[in-house]
């Protein structure tokens, strides 16, 4: 809190000190001035809380700033209307507290009369009688919305420089390491066909480089994709359909899905839809898909169950299989890796995961896994 705000808090206690009635005097005295052109200035509210007279107190700053109707009569029992639901447990802890004799400062999420949400800078600070027993709580509150939202978006800004920054790293280490290993099998397999003594073993060894080749060409459709993610993640966003979406995805699946008698389970009731990029979601639903196919259990047909729902007021997508699971104490800071397997399978070759992730995440999105060897998968999609 600025200086001027705390200069008012400290007017406000020293008036409690001297009576522990809470309102500032009606008439227009040089400190009720002071007190009121400063409770202007910062944009704070002071309250207050008489446990003896069991009455409370807004002045008409935090009125204004709670949009609260000129005819309503501020009390204890609906003190908590004006947090936030996910913080009222918060404040009733630091009040309960502060009648015990702790003064509080924090931040808390508040809302109006009009249900209107903000962040507010909350001070409180017991009254104590002269046998200093605590007879009372009075503070100030102030909207600090705008330097929240600040606070948050820079937050977000280093995010996206340290996950830029990992990416940057993950880039070279992917070029360096494939490329070194490409080069040094090419490598190989030349110095034996220079060494070749017979036409079949040639043929044989020309198979290889063709294979070497064929490696390498993917390798560099796997770069190409990872280059482009960033650049189609500034493409702008359309409103997606799950339920169109998944619809898509099925049919360019229809065979996979059929052979393995895979059942897909959804509902997208709770979030029909959000602002996205088409092609990402398709590539997110693809992956997860196809995953939970190739690494099924093979006691079990494939069962996927997909969701759409809210936390935090933020849209998710949960992607949820009966697989062969994965065991996250063994590989779970890996999971997400580029050229990382888990399973013996041949056509495993640990790039979907990383591509869906930096897709997810060049969108400020993220992606978790909740995952148990034999029990299937979890993945958790936030947007």
């Amino acid at each position: 809190m600025n200086f001027l705000a705390q200069k008012r808090s400290r007017i406000l206690l020293q008036n409690s000190t001297n009576n522990t009635t809470s309102p500032p005097p009606d008439s227009v005295t040089p400190d009720h001035f002071y007190y009121q052109e400063l409770s202007k200035l910062t944009g704070s509210g002071g309250w207050s809380v008489n446990f003896t007279e069991k009455k409370s107190f807004l002045d008409p700053e935090g009125k204004r700033i709670l949009e609260i109707p000129e005819d309503y009569r501020p009390s204890l029992r609906t003190a908590l209307d004006f947090y936030a639901e996910e913080h009222k447990e918060k404040a009733t802890a630091l009040f309960l507290e502060c009648s015990e004799g702790h003064p509080f400062t924090t931040s808390l999420k508040m809302q109006t009369y009009n249900k209107r949400q903000f962040w507010a800078r909350v001070i409180g600070k017991p009254i104590f009688n002269e046998e200093n027993e605590v007879v009372g709580i009075q503070g100030v509150f102030q909207d600090i919305s705008d330097d929240k939202q600040k606070e948050l978006e820079l937050l977000k800004s280093m995010k996206i420089i340290e996950s830029q920054n990992t990416k940057l790293n993950n880039f070279a280490n992917i070029i360096t390491h494939s490329l070194r290993s490409h080069a040094s099998n090419l490598q190989m397999v030349l110095d034996l066909f220079k060494t070749a003594e017979s036409e079949a073993e040639r043929e044989e060894i020309s198979e290889s480089l063709y294979e070497i080749s064929e490696n390498i060409s993917t390798t560099m459709g796997h770069l190409s994709e990872l280059g482009s993610i960033q650049a189609k993640s500034k493409e702008p966003t359309e409103t997606v359909y799950f339920e169109q979406v998944l619809a898509d995805v099925k049919k360019k699946v229809r065979l996979t899905l059929n052979d393995t008698r895979a059942e897909i389970f959804t509902d997208f009731s709770e979030v029909p839809s959000i602002k996205y990029i088409t092609s990402y979601m398709e590539s997110i639903l693809v992956n997860l898909i196809t995953n939970a196919v190739k690494y099924r259990h093979p006691e079990r047909s494939p069962v996927i169950e997909i969701y759409s729902f809210y936390e935090n007021d933020s849209p998710c997508l949960m992607v949820k299989d009966n697989g062969l699971g994965i065991d996250l104490k063994k590989y779970g800071n890996r999971i997400f890796n580029i050229y990382q397997t888990f399973h013996p399978n041949k056509d495993a070759e640990g790039v979907g995961l990383f591509l869906i992730k930096n897709k997810i995440e060049s969108l400020q999105g993220s992606i978790s896994v909740q995952s148990e060897a034999g029990q299937g998968s979890t993945f958790t999609i936030r947007f």
